[in-house]
C-alpha cells in the first residue's frame, strides 16, 4: 500500500538549538545559503544580496570582522536539521562608539512567524548583556514591517525616529524606522 509523504513540518520553537558560531569551523555553504534565502526572499534589506554577499568570500569576511570585535554575538538557529536564521550584534568600532552595537536578524522564508527570530534576538540580547561590552543596540527596520517592529518592541527597544523615504526599492519611497535597546536593562526598563 502507497502512502502520501506527510508534508514537511515547520520548526516550531519547541525544536529550536541556538549556539554560537565558531568563524574557524563553521561550514560557509549552509549559512550561505540561509543568508541567500533571507536577501532573496524579502526585499525588507536595503542592500541586494548581490550587493553585500557576492561570492561566499564575503559573507566570510563579514563572519570574521563581526566575531573579531569584542563584545560581538553572532548566532544561528537550527531546527528540523536545517539553519533556520542568524543574529549578529557587531559592536562599532571608534573609541567612543565600542559600548554600541549594530544589530542584524534574519529568518528563513519557510521559518518565518515560528518565533525563531525572537528566541535569537533574547539569546543575542542575553550574551551582549552578560558580555559587559555592548551597552546599546540599535537597528534600522522598514516602517511598513509591522511584524518586526512588533517583535523588536516587544523585546524592549524603543523608537527613536522615522527617516522619510530612507529607501528606495523600485523606484518605491519607503520609509525606515530607527530603533534602540539598553542592554542588560529589563525590556520594559529601557523605555
Amino acid at each position: 500500500m502507497l502512502h502520501a509523504a506527510a508534508a514537511p513540518r515547520a520548526p516550531d520553537a519547541m525544536d529550536i538549538d541556538i549556539r554560537a558560531i565558531d568563524p574557524q569551523h563553521e561550514p560557509l555553504a549552509p549559512l550561505y545559503e540561509l543568508v541567500r534565502d533571507v536577501y532573496t526572499t524579502s526585499d525588507q534589506m536595503s542592500e541586494t544580496f548581490a550587493e553585500k554577499f557576492p561570492a561566499p568570500a564575503a559573507l566570510a569576511a563579514e563572519i570574521d570582522d563581526v566575531c573579531g570585535r569584542p563584545g560581538a554575538v553572532f548566532l544561528v538557529a537550527t531546527a528540523g536539521g536545517r539553519l533556520q536564521g542568524y543574529v549578529a550584534l557587531k559592536p562599532r568600532r571608534p573609541e567612543r562608539l565600542r559600548h554600541t552595537a549594530d544589530l542584524q536578524l534574519g529568518v528563513r522564508s519557510g521559518a518565518r512567524g515560528q518565533r525563531i527570530g525572537s528566541a535569537l534576538l533574547r539569546a543575542a540580547l542575553d550574551r551582549a548583556a552578560h558580555s559587559g561590552v555592548v551597552e546599546l543596540v540599535y537597528l534600522m527596520v522598514r516602517a511598513d514591517n509591522l511584524p518586526a517592529i512588533r517583535l523588536y518592541a516587544s523585546t524592549g527597544f524603543d523608537r527613536l525616529a522615522t527617516l522619510q523615504r530612507d529607501l528606495r526599492i523600485d523606484g518605491r519611497d519607503c520609509d525606515g524606522v530607527l530603533m534602540r535597546r539598553f542592554v542588560g536593562l529589563p525590556a520594559a526598563a529601557g523605555r
